[in-house]
């Protein structure tokens, strides 16, 4: 897979820093090359992507060595001979047993011209690096920032904050104990091709999890297909995952390929496993276990090589009991089971991190100067129980940066439910840490369909969730909405 489809993806952000690296040194004819990334909250510089197999990184305070001196300065810095320049930090060399002759450093800038790393070779194959490598090593610069801009990493890099730069997939933000526990099994059930089962409240990410274990396995060069289980209708479930033969009924006036097919060789994903019913629960056991089905309407058995990751925000377990839930089925899918953690159990760092990561989304999405939050904002942020999540942070950063004025997001700009004045005056009195999680979410939901005056798709949109689990919540919850004055 090219870096261009890799930086789409939830890739190992290692794995796509060594492609760029391993691509940098062909071109330039060097022996080795390491990008270092700046760590400004300890005003460092650490190796990211580098041919250095005798230590496992290197760290360097900004101003040591001649890639600390070229962060600090932003020069370009060619030496002939390394020996003897007072800049070149010798003890590298010393640690790993590596001699270096030649050195070609360049500072990697953003679009802005802010110094986010540095790119640096040695020694170039049967000579010395001249002014014409000088000038391809910053343009090869550029694209390490272009690729690095546009990666989740980059608004870490930029963030105003003293958070220490933690990271490991494209695409998924927080270096909690938690979240660093959830990124050691996705790397040891990406090395396989057993079935994973993604647990978690709804908006905790599960669908970014099923992407990182599919595009870091051997499979990720083949489909991903991903089905919503809770967004199809009943009768359309069984078509849509294993097709349909012609004239399996009125107007199939061709045959189609489901999902499985659609699929072979790589990974589908099912969302929402739990709204699955029980005999499509049936023939998706014989997928798991024989990796064959027939399409509606046919007799022929169709094999496939799949790969499964399923999702849920309900407890099977507890539907197994209550036999809304295959038992059978339940054992097969929890070969490696995977729980998300909820927002609210991350920590402080992770909300921030996050928050963050989505400003520089939207700011850059709408075209906005936003940079920074102020400390109102970011206490508001911390005080808030994110019942919805990272969907729910996700759609509240968006809203406060359409509607911020200038560089700063202040507290009145977040669309939370006790910043908005229609949500006020509800009778709702009770103090927070008084309330059950259930009644919690019941609340919040009820706040947010009054505000959306019973709108329920509108609603769903607000809360960051579908539809479907809106109206699911609805109906566990016993939220009366016809009762309710919208």
């Amino acid at each position: 897979m090219a870096v261009g489809q890799l930086i789409r993806t939830e890739v190992d952000l290692d794995r796509l820093l060594a492609q760029v690296i391993d691509a940098v040194t062909e071109a330039m004819q060097a022996d080795r090359a390491t990008i270092y990334l700046v760590d400004w909250a300890r005003n460092e510089l650490f190796s990211k992507a580098a041919h250095l197999p005798e230590i496992p990184e290197i760290r360097l305070e900004i101003g040591q060595g001649i890639a600390g001196h070229v962060a600090q300065t932003g020069d370009t810095i060619n030496l002939e001979r390394s020996s003897g320049d007072p800049r070149f930090f010798e003890t590298i060399d010393h640690q790993t047993g590596y001699a270096t002759h030649s050195l070609l450093c360049v500072p990697v800038k953003d679009r802005s011209g802010d110094i986010i790393g540095v790119l640096q070779l040695l020694n170039k194959h049967n000579a010395t690096f001249d002014h014409g490598d000088e000038a391809l090593l910053r343009a090869l610069a550029s694209q390490v920032a272009m690729v690095i801009e546009t990666t989740s990493l980059y608004a870490q890099i930029r963030a105003p904050t003293t958070i220490p730069l933690h990271y490991r997939y494209n695409g998924i933000v927080g270096q909690s104990p938690a979240m660093r526990r959830v990124y050691d099994v996705v790397g040891k059930a990406a090395a396989t091709d057993a079935t994973v089962l993604v647990t978690g409240e709804t908006g905790t990410g599960k669908s970014l999890i099923a992407r990182a274990v599919h595009y870091n396995s051997p499979r990720r060069s083949y489909p991903l297909v991903s089905v919503d289980c809770a967004s199809l209708p009943v009768t359309l479930i069984e078509n849509e995952l294993f097709g349909h033969e012609r004239g399996a009924y009125t107007g199939a006036d061709r045959r189609m390929i489901g999902k499985f097919e659609a699929a072979n060789g790589g990974t589908v994903f099912l969302d929402e496993i739990g709204e699955l019913p029980l005999p499509i629960q049936g023939r998706l056991l014989r997928v798991i276990q024989e990796r064959q089905f027939e399409r509606v309407g046919g007799h022929r058995s169709v094999s496939v090589d799949i790969r499964l990751i399923v999702a849920t925000n309900r407890n099977l377990e507890d539907m197994v009991a209550r036999q809304l839930f295959r038992e059978d089925l339940y054992y097969r899918l929890r070969v490696i089971s995977l729980e998300l953690p909820p927002l609210r159990t991350r920590g402080p760092v992770d909300l921030e991190a996050l928050a963050y990561h989505f400003l520089r989304v939207y700011a850059e999405r709408h075209s906005k100067p936003v940079r920074r939050f102020e400390p109102s904002a970011l206490k508001r942020l911390h005080k808030h129980p994110w019942p919805g999540n990272i969907r729910e942070l996700e759609n509240c950063i968006e809203g406060a940066v359409v509607l911020a004025e200038g560089r700063d997001i202040s507290a009145d700009d977040l669309p939370l439910a006790s910043n908005n004045p229609r949500m006020r005056g509800t009778g709702q009195s009770t103090d927070l840490g008084e309330l059950t999680w259930v009644q919690m979410e019941r609340r919040y939901i009820s706040a947010v369909l009054r505000v959306h005056q019973g709108n329920r798709s509108a609603a769903a949109r607000a809360m960051g969730i579908g539809r479907s689990t809106l109206l699911r919540k609805i109906r566990q919850l016993k939220i009366d909405v016809a009762t309710d004055s919208f």
